[in-house]
């Protein structure tokens, strides 16, 4: 017998069928089992897949490894087929739910892949993953995709067991947007700030030159450190604007950071003598010291470098975390609905149609 169904019609009981969610979800699982044994074998090309979204990631590897990575894409349109099966499935519910009502726990379920689907996607094409930022306590840094906001690390203190072994990282950090103070709050491990989509996370910590002990004349022995201030005895005082642990002088002059390392080391120092006048200039530490501060006596002499601890802290955002959250709690709510009503639904005859 001929179908007499509209075209339109057909369509509708296929968007429905759950032949085609099976079919979909068995391809879309197969595949994603494949990729990741390919993705275990090939670090070289899936090794830095968390550290970028997605659609930002595929479009290096798949210009460096095409037979690698194809897999990817297409279980991209089955899990969209899939994404629209659920969505037909969901209205067709929606539109006799006095008569199904009864089916409400699969039907959350429906909701909350939906909405773990819209949000995945939504947090890759507007959102970003950026490398890990090296912050000192006081530093600030501005977003550079986000020019408006900037984060200041406000403390930083790593715990260690007694063997030495890092336990924690304990951030006190500051969210401000256009200058003005929008969140706060610790970020340690597993414990990130969260705030309009962006996440902060604690990713590691690191050591590097934050001053040198000095001995200094009429004062004896001095730490300094960028913003130090230090009185001299006839009442000027000596101050620390900046520190590099390695540069080196350019052709015009200026000073040019080399790298964090110890290398030659200097500091930008400004003397704030008595009568009012100051003098501002660069003391390379392996160097003759210049010669205002050897007016002044007031020349420190190294004695030992000081390390100080800096944080890596990740800045991610994601506009679709609240969308995916509410995705959560659907497919749990769902799951334990199902469960609860499946004996009820058995008792009656309640059987999908495939």
């Amino acid at each position: 017998m001929a179908d007499q169904r509209s075209f339109l019609q057909r369509l509708w009981d296929l968007g429905c069928s759950l032949k085609l969610a099976i079919y979909v979800a068995s391809a879309a699982t197969l595949l994603i089992m494949g990729g990741s044994l390919v993705m275990h074998y090939n670090r070289r090309i899936f090794g830095n897949m968390d550290a970028a979204t997605i659609t930002a990631w595929f479009a290096d590897a798949w210009a460096k490894a095409p037979q690698l990575t194809w897999w990817l894409p297409v279980t991209g349109v089955l899990l969209v087929i899939f994404g629209l099966n659920t969505l037909c499935c969901l209205c067709d519910w929606l539109a006799h739910f006095k008569a199904r009502w009864r089916k409400s726990g699969e039907y959350l379920i429906h909701t909350g892949f939906l909405l773990l689907l819209i949000g995945y996607a939504w947090g890759n094409l507007a959102g970003f993953r950026a490398e890990p930022r090296q912050l000192s306590p006081g530093e600030s840094l501005t977003l550079p995709e986000l020019p408006a906001y900037s984060v200041r690390l406000d403390s930083f203190t790593p715990a260690f067991s007694p063997e030495g072994r890092p336990l924690d990282m304990v951030n006190e950090v500051t969210l401000l947007h256009n200058g003005t103070e929008v969140a706060r709050g610790s970020v340690r491990t597993n414990q990130p700030l969260l705030h309009d989509g962006l996440v902060i996370i604690a990713t590691s910590f690191d050591q590097r030159l934050a001053g040198f002990r000095c001995r200094l004349g009429g004062v004896g022995t001095v730490e300094l450190f960028p913003g130090s201030r230090i009185r001299l005895p006839d009442g000027a005082s000596l101050g620390v604007l900046e520190l590099l642990g390695d540069a080196r002088r350019g052709s015009a002059g200026q000073v040019i950071p080399i790298s964090d390392q110890l290398g030659d080391p200097a500091m930008q120092l400004v003397l704030f003598r008595t009568d009012g006048t100051t003098w501002q200039g660069w003391y390379f530490l392996r160097e003759a010291p210049p010669d205002a501060l050897i007016a002044a006596g007031a020349v420190p002499q190294p004695l030992q470098p000081i390390g100080g601890y800096v944080s890596l802290l990740t800045i991610n955002r994601d506009p679709g975390i609240g969308i995916t959250l509410a995705g959560g709690v659907c497919l749990t709510v769902g799951v334990l609905f199902a469960f609860f009503s499946f004996y009820r639904k058995r008792a009656r005859g309640d059987r999908p149609q495939v």
